[in-house]
């Protein structure tokens, strides 16, 4: 059952791995391309715009689901995004991106210089958490994981993982994943997701 859970698991990361692709298959945008919004470096409460979508809603997403918290300010995926928490002096760039998951565009902000990435989708004048991502050794969970954390403390403060591969250590609470790239041993990236 095991090597069957294994496989599938293998199989959804590839389907996902594809669809990215399929998604970013174009190249690279210049500057002109992109649309930056915003770029904060203090609380002015911008949420960004309103947009339409057909994004997903979990009204008990804050409370059974995985919590990610950056300078004081929780983020939960499926939960309202409110940047208006965030103490003054807090830098972070929003942008808008097209969306491979929905119809239409969501935002994502920037943290850190691009150590923390928090993407979100709109529904109706509010926007939603879909990924978190961490990059580097700045930022950590609240449990005290960061990139270049071993496998093994990465167990001790999670417990054994609800599946696992070799490049990746899987945890899931409520609707929500959190996965733990592994490479040698040593976590190499940290994704928040929904399930």
């Amino acid at each position: 059952m095991k090597s069957v859970k294994a496989a599938a698991l293998i199989m959804s990361l590839s389907i996902a791995g594809a669809a990215l692709c399929a998604c970013n298959n174009q190249p690279d945008p210049v500057s002109s391309d992109i649309n930056v919004i915003a770029t904060q470096s203090q609380n002015d409460g911008f949420t960004g715009g309103s947009k339409e979508s057909e994004g997903h809603v979990d009204p008990n997403a804050a409370s059974t689901n995985y919590k990610f918290s950056y300078q004081g300010v929780d983020f939960v995926i499926d939960a309202v995004i409110d940047l208006s928490k965030f103490t003054e002096g807090t830098d972070y760039e929003a942008r808008e991106v097209q969306s491979c998951a929905y119809q239409g565009f969501g935002m994502e902000y920037n943290f850190k210089g691009g150590a923390l990435q928090i993407e979100t989708y709109p529904d109706g004048d509010k926007e939603f958490v879909t990924r978190i991502s961490i990059f580097d050794d700045t930022v950590s969970t609240p449990e005290g994981i960061c990139v270049g954390s071993t496998v093994e403390q990465v167990k001790t403060a999670y417990g054994e993982p609800t599946d696992s591969t070799d490049a990746a250590l899987i945890y899931e609470k409520g609707g929500s994943v959190i996965q733990f790239l592994i490479k040698n041993d040593a976590v190499s990236q940290i994704q928040y997701l929904g399930n």
